[in-house]
C-alpha cells in the first residue's frame, strides 16, 4: 500500500517509520529545502510526558516512543531524567495525583524531597520535585532524519491539492496546513549558553516551566518561550534573557555567569484542548498535527495510530484515547 505524507517534521517521518515497518510504502512530500525544517529542526529537545492529574493519552503514548528511540541509531538520545521541580501549591497536587493516578514503577517516577533531588541532578535544588528517571534529551531534527532512513523524501515539493495526489491514504501531517481544523500558532524560542564550572554538574533536565539540559560539549539548551499571539519565527533578543530569568528565579547558582552561544525560534500548532489531531479525516485522508511542545513523544503514538488505522489492524490505544484525540471531536 502507498501511503503519501505531507510534512517531513517529526509527525510526518514519525508516520513514515512505523507504515515502513509494517510493510507499506511511505513517501513524504516536504515543502522545505531538507527534513524537519520547522519546529521539529530543533538540535536539542527534551521529551516527557505532558503532566496530568489523571492518566491520559500522553502516559501511554511515552512508553512508545522510548521503544522507537531504542530502534533508531544517530539521534543524539540521551536518557538522563528529568526532575520536575514543585514550585507552587497546584503543581504539588497534580504530581501527587499523577504519581497515584499513572501507576508507573517507583524507579521510574516519584516525588522526592530537595535533598534526594539535588543528589538526582548533581547540583543545589531549591525544591522538591517529581522524578521522571527515563525522561531525558534528544535531537529532534536528528531523530526526523533517522524516522526517514529508506523513505522516499521529495524535498521543495509544496501540495497545494491532495487530489492530485497519487497514493491510497494521505496523512496530512504539516501543522498549520490543515487549516480544517482549529490549530493555532504557539512561538518558541530556545537559548543556547555555555556553561559554567557550577553548570557542567547538572546531570539531568530541569523543568519549571521553562528547562535546563545538561551540558552537551559544554553547551545547554534553556528554553521555552511559549507565545501564543506570534506566528512567526524571527529571534528576538529579549526571548533569550527572558529564559535566563525562568532559571534565575529556581536556580540561581545555575544562571550565574551564563553566557548565550545561540538561539533557534520556530512555530508550533496546538488545538484548545491540547491534545494533538490524530485520525481519519475525510475519504482517505488522515491527519497527524497539533502535537505542540510534546511532539516528539505524541507523534510516535500518532503514527502507530495511523499505521494500525490504514492497514485496519487493532488499534494500540483503547477507543477513549482515540477518541480524544480524533479530529472529529471537533464536530461534535
Amino acid at each position: 500500500m502507498k501511503v503519501a505524507i505531507i510534512g517531513a517534521g517529526l509527525a510526518g517521518t514519525a508516520a513514515a517509520w512505523a507504515l515502513r515497518q509494517a510493510g507499506a510504502e511511505p513517501v513524504i512530500y516536504e515543502a522545505g529545502p531538507e527534513i524537519a525544517p520547522g519546529a521539529s529542526g530543533n538540535p536539542v529537545g527534551l521529551y516527557n510526558p505532558r503532566l496530568s492529574a489523571e492518566r491520559s493519552f500522553y502516559s501511554d503514548a511515552f512508553p512508545l516512543a522510548l521503544k522507537a528511540f531504542e530502534q533508531l541509531r544517530d539521534t543524539d538520545w540521551n536518557e538522563c531524567g528529568a526532575l520536575h521541580l514543585i514550585t507552587d501549591d497546584k503543581r504539588q497536587k497534580k504530581f501527587a495525583d499523577a504519581v497515584k493516578s499513572w501507576g508507573w514503577p517507583r524507579g521510574e517516577m516519584r516525588i522526592v524531597n530537595k535533598a534526594e533531588a539535588s543528589e538526582i541532578a548533581g547540583v543545589n535544588v531549591h525544591y522538591d520535585a517529581l522524578y521522571l528517571a527515563r525522561s531525558g534529551v534528544i535531537s529532534p531534527k536528528k531523530l526526523c532524519r533517522s524516522y526517514a532512513t529508506a523513505v522516499p523524501v521529495k524535498l521543495n515539493t509544496l501540495i497545494t491539492n491532495l487530489n492530485e495526489v497519487q497514493a491510497d491514504a494521505i496523512i496530512v501531517a504539516a501543522g498549520m496546513a490543515t487549516k480544517s481544523l482549529p490549530l493555532k500558532a504557539v512561538r518558541g524560542q530556545i537559548t543556547f549558553v555555555q556553561s559554567t564550572a557550577a553548570s557542567e554538574r547538572l546531570k539531568c533536565n530541569l523543568c519549571y516551566g521553562g528547562y535546563f539540559s545538561p551540558a552537551k560539549r559544554s553547551e545547554h539548551a534553556l528554553g521555552a518561550t511559549f507565545q501564543r499571539w506570534l506566528d512567526h519565527d524571527q529571534i528576538i533578543g529579549d526571548d533569550d534573557y527572558d529564559n535566563i530569568a525562568k532559571l534565575v528565579r529556581v536556580a540561581p547558582e545555575l544562571a550565574e555567569g551564563l553566557e548565550i552561544t545561540g538561539q533557534r525560534a520556530a512555530v508550533r500548532t496546538t488545538p484548545p484542548d491540547h491534545f494533538p489531531v490524530i485520525g481519519h479525516l475525510r475519504d482517505n485522508i488522515y491527519v497527524s498535527a497539533g502535537h505542540g511542545s510534546h511532539g516528539i513523544v505524541s507523534s510516535i503514538a500518532a503514527a502507530q495510530i495511523l499505521t494500525n488505522m490504514i492497514l485496519e489492524r487493532p488499534l494500540p490505544f483503547p477507543a477513549q484515547a482515540i477518541q480524544k484525540v480524533s479530529p472529529q471531536r471537533f464536530n461534535q
